[in-house]
């Protein structure tokens, strides 16, 4: 009886007590992490730590320095750089509709043969085409009224269709509430 205990309490060490198997991962993660790294995490975070010091206690100011001396005149070439750049669109843009003028200038006068005539003409265009603008906005707005009118009517309708939906099935309820009345009563 006691052999067959002892072999019994081997059999459940053995089975249920893992404490040996854990105790060496430990060791093992242990001897992973510190000795065959030899501190590499720290010894690399160190080394970053003194390069940032070393950055703020001497290049630092430097760039500051130098920032603060080119900055202010910086800052005006740019301005005259724009306002350049703005001078060269401007006489673009005059140069572009000089030459469009004299497009339209040289194919009315083959049109119409006197400048006048192309000038009245192209008068009697705009006024033609602001009549046509003002004529479609007014026609949209109509549009849209009419659209808004239909959605709103729409909607009461589905509104109208959803209270007689809800009457209708508190009716249902009601009535089989009432069957259900007289059948627990039964």
């Amino acid at each position: 009886m006691e052999r067959a205990r002892r072999d019994l309490s081997e059999v459940y060490s053995r089975l249920f007590d893992h404490r040996p198997v854990v105790q060496a991962e430990i060791r093992y993660f242990v001897k992973e992490f510190e000795e065959k790294r030899g501190f590499r995490e720290e010894r690399g975070l160190e080394n970053v730590d003194s390069t940032i010091k070393e950055f703020i206690t001497q290049s630092f100011p430097d760039v500051c320095e130098d920032l603060g001396s080119s900055i202010p005149t910086v800052l005006p070439r740019l301005e005259a750089a724009i306002q350049i750049t703005n001078r060269i669109q401007q006489k673009e843009q005059e140069a572009d509709q000089v030459q469009k003028k004299s497009l339209l200038a040289t194919s009315c006068q083959h049109k119409f043969g006197n400048i006048n005539m192309c000038l009245n003409a192209c008068c009697t265009l705009c006024c033609l085409q602001s009549d046509r603008l003002q004529a479609s906005r007014e026609r949209r707005k109509a549009e849209w009224e009419a659209f808004v009118k239909e959605q709103h009517r729409k909607a009461a309708e589905v509104e109208a269709d959803h209270t007689k939906a809800a009457e209708w099935l508190k009716q249902q309820y009601a009535a089989m509430e009432k069957d259900l009345a007289k059948f627990t009563t039964i």
